[in-house]
């Protein structure tokens, strides 16, 4: 699978940079589940490109739209967990690769609860791993830190059960969450 190509026995990143790298992942995750938009954006670089099951993703302009019109579905309610990091170097930056999980907690309409910190029960089988996508992040280092300029989502497996009935952007606006300050 050329997206996933092997990986080395030993990786040769330094120990500062595969610890950056990986805290980065994770950072950007975090900007997914905070629905923090401009983060998300920033986080890629001007003419990043990503292959999501969505189709292919290119620069700002067409993240932007993807995050505001194809994306928010995969917001409330659910939480994201990058495991299992492989770190190694990738022309002028790194590859990280790594398994991403999506749990749903709560359905879209009852996420806000555990925001506001109340505890939730559930009879539907929640929390549950919702989807699974094996991921490979490759990152340039710039001014500011690293920056995605190439994101690849492998074959993903979805929970239809998980899926709420209505993945419209319009459908579940009133369920993102509210960006607070820092």
């Amino acid at each position: 699978m050329t997206a996933f190509p092997s990986v080395p026995h030993v990786s040769t990143v330094s120990a500062e940079d595969r610890a950056s790298a990986v805290d980065f992942v994770n950072r950007v995750n975090w900007f997914f589940e905070t629905w923090d938009v401009e983060a998300m954006i920033e986080a890629f670089l001007p003419d990043a490109v990503a292959y999501h099951f969505h189709g292919t993703i290119n620069g700002h302009t067409e993240i932007r739209r993807f995050f505001e019109h194809d994306y928010p579905y995969l917001i409330p309610g659910v939480g994201r967990h990058a495991t299992n990091h492989i770190v190694d170097e990738d022309e002028d930056g790194v590859v990280v690769r790594y398994q991403n999980l999506l749990i749903r907690y709560a359905s879209p309409e009852d996420a806000s609860k555990l925001g506001a910190g109340q505890v939730m029960h559930s009879d539907a089988g929640l929390p549950a791993i919702w989807l699974y996508s094996p991921m490979r992040d490759r990152l340039r280092k710039t001014a500011a830190g690293w920056r995605i300029y190439e994101r690849y989502i492998g074959g993903s497996t979805t929970s239809r059960v998980l899926t709420p009935a209505d993945t419209s952007a319009a459908a579940v606006a009133p369920y993102l969450p509210k960006l607070q300050g820092v």
